[in-house]
């Protein structure tokens, strides 16, 4: 039998470790990208960017519930 704890426990990972996947492995590095225009949060699974439009690559990370787009108007 398998329960609502154990089907939700895919999503159980620290915030701080989806952090660091985002802005280590989403958020584009090179010339272009400068990270220090960029904010990522993280609380409870849920992705918060403010500065760049990196919103879809951002909901393919592993243990992200939900992404706040504050990156463009009306995200």
């Amino acid at each position: 039998m398998v329960s609502q704890a154990d089907v939700l426990s895919i999503f159980s990972r620290p915030d701080k470790e989806i952090r660091r996947e985002v802005a280590d492995h989403v958020i584009p590095q090179g010339p272009l990208m400068d990270p220090e225009r960029l904010q990522v949060t993280v609380q409870d699974g849920i992705v918060t960017l403010s500065g760049r439009d990196i919103i879809e690559a951002a909901r393919h990370v592993e243990g992200v519930v939900a992404v706040r787009d504050q990156l463009a108007p009306g995200g």
